[in-house]
């Protein structure tokens, strides 16, 4: 029973560390996706206006996620196995 959740363990941080690497890849276009639609955010016409609002909180929401991903591969690698959210 041990070794299987040895086994079981090993690939829950194998799998958070390669979350947090894909994360980390995709982590620098979201940002610029969302400083894109930061720096134009009065530009829009007022019928737009709400969509941009929900891009903007979306794209807040997925880099949010990103980094926490990021920060659990990071603990996934100095052996650290965070729990869940």
């Amino acid at each position: 029973m041990e070794d299987y959740r040895a086994e079981l363990l090993r690939q829950v941080r194998l799998g958070d560390i390669a979350t947090g690497e894909a994360a980390g890849a995709c982590l620098p276009g979201l940002l610029r996706r969302l400083r894109h639609h930061e720096a134009r955010a009065g530009a829009a016409p007022l019928f737009l206006r709400p969509y941009h609002l929900w891009r903007r909180n979306s794209l807040r929401r997925q880099v949010a996620d990103a980094r926490w991903h990021v920060e659990q591969g990071r603990a996934a690698r100095m052996g650290d196995l965070a729990s869940r959210r």
